[in-house]
C-alpha cells in the first residue's frame, strides 16, 4: 500500500513537472490593469488608486505564495502533495487566508474583504477571497481566487463564477488571528 501511494505520487509530479506558476510581467501588469478596471467599475465609490493598489497585490502576492509553498499545477494535484506532507501549505483556505492578510496591509476604504466559501460543509469545501465596493452585496463582489491556478489569480464577478460562492462570516478570534498576521507582514515589509 505504501509503495502504491508512493508511486501515484512519484507519477504525479512526473505529469504535473513540478513546476511552479510563471507569469511574465506584460501579462502581470495586464492582468494587474483589468483587475483594477473591474474594481473601480464595482462602484463610483470605489477610489482609483486603492483600486490599483488592490489589484497590484492580489494579483502579484499569489505568485509569491506558489514559490513559497513550492505550488506545483493543478490545484489538485498540489493539494495531493500537500496531504501527503510533501508540501506544507497551498490548500484554498490556506492561499484565501494569506491574500487577505496581504490585502489587509492595504488599509482598504473603499474596497471590503469577505471570505467566499463554495460547497460549505462538504469535503469539497473551496474557499476565496471576495473584493467588493464597502456597502454593496456580496453578490456584487468579485471573487478572487489563488488556489485553483496555483498562484495565478483567477477573479470573477460573484454570481458568474463556476463555484456557487456564499458569505462564510469568520469567527472573531480567526479574525483577529488574521489581523496580526497582516501586522506582522507589515512590519517586516518596513
Amino acid at each position: 500500500m505504501l509503495r502504491s501511494c508512493a508511486f501515484i505520487i512519484f507519477a504525479l509530479a512526473l505529469v504535473s513537472g513540478c513546476a511552479t506558476v510563471r507569469v511574465p510581467e506584460a501579462k502581470q501588469e495586464a492582468e494587474i490593469a483589468a483587475l483594477a478596471e473591474q474594481l473601480r467599475d464595482l462602484s463610483p465609490s470605489v477610489n482609483t488608486n486603492e483600486a490599483a493598489r488592490a489589484a497590484e497585490a492580489a494579483v502579484r502576492y499569489p505568485l509569491q505564495l506558489a514559490q513559497t509553498y513550492h505550488a506545483t499545477p493543478p490545484a489538485v494535484i498540489n493539494n495531493v502533495f500537500i496531504n501527503a506532507g510533501i508540501h506544507s501549505r497551498g490548500l484554498c483556505f490556506q492561499w484565501a487566508d494569506d491574500l487577505t492578510v496581504k490585502l489587509m496591509t492595504l488599509h482598504l476604504r473603499t474596497l471590503e474583504l469577505h471570505r467566499g466559501v463554495a460547497r460549505l460543509g462538504t469535503r469539497h469545501e473551496h474557499s476565496c477571497v471576495v473584493l467588493m465596493a464597502a456597502d454593496q452585496a456580496f453578490t456584487n463582489g468579485l471573487a478572487l481566487d489563488a488556489w485553483r491556478d496555483c498562484g495565478r489569480l483567477h477573479w470573477s464577478p460573484v454570481p458568474r463564477d463556476k463555484f456557487a460562492w456564499q458569505e462564510a462570516e469568520l469567527l472573531p478570534a480567526y479574525q483577529e488571528e488574521l489581523r496580526a498576521a497582516a501586522a506582522k507582514l507589515e512590519a517586516a515589509a518596513k
